[in-house]
């Protein structure tokens, strides 16, 4: 794999293995203290301000998928259940970190099995093979989606291609409908 392609492999999985961590910590932390401890609430309110970083990084990813894509196919294959429980051991050693870290901050044993598993620490297994699963799937769709847009846009790299220029290919993804548009196209467009 080149390099592009696994700078783009990596943050698909940063950005999937980061949403995963965070849905699994709001959701044990629901399973164990419920939404009524205000305490709680005071003491896990910093995860709110993660949001909009996890909202750009899905946002690169999905431009990521887009450059990949006109780069070229790139075949990738590996078993679906190998993948997903390195997604899901992922997912759940961020979420172990982000637990002992926060013990630390509080000021409690960081390495404390049994307040763990007491605050709902114990349902983080399940879900992290449900969101191992998920981001999975998520994956290979964006996979599939860069395939897509490889074989879509392979023409345009092809050399002696009549009308082809220097412009970089991830132009043409926004200017070929334009240039259709604008007369451009092998046929002229259907009379109404």
């Amino acid at each position: 794999m080149s390099a592009p392609g696994r700078i783009v492999a990596a943050l698909r999985a940063a950005t999937f293995v980061a949403g995963g961590a965070f849905a699994v910590h709001e959701l044990s932390y629901l399973a164990g203290s419920g939404a009524g401890d205000s305490a709680a609430l005071q003491g896990h309110s910093y995860l709110s301000g993660l949001l909009p970083a996890l909202a750009v990084l899905a946002a690169l990813t999905l431009l990521a998928t887009v450059e990949g894509g006109l780069a070229g196919p790139r075949v990738r294959r590996r078993s679906p259940l190998r993948r997903i429980l390195t997604y899901a051991v992922a997912i759940l050693g961020v979420f172990l970190a982000q637990e002992a870290a926060e013990s630390l901050l509080v000021g409690g044993d960081p390495v404390a099995i049994g307040t763990l598993l007491a605050h709902g620490g114990i349902v983080a297994v399940p879900l992290a093979l449900g969101f191992g699963t998920l981001a999975w799937l998520a994956v290979r769709g964006l996979e599939a989606v860069e395939e897509r847009i490889a074989t879509r846009f392979a023409r345009s790299a092809a050399p002696g291609r009549p009308g082809a220029s220097l412009r970089p290919r991830w132009l043409d993804v926004v200017l070929e409908p334009a240039i259709l548009a604008g007369c451009a196209a092998a046929r002229a467009p259907p009379s109404i």
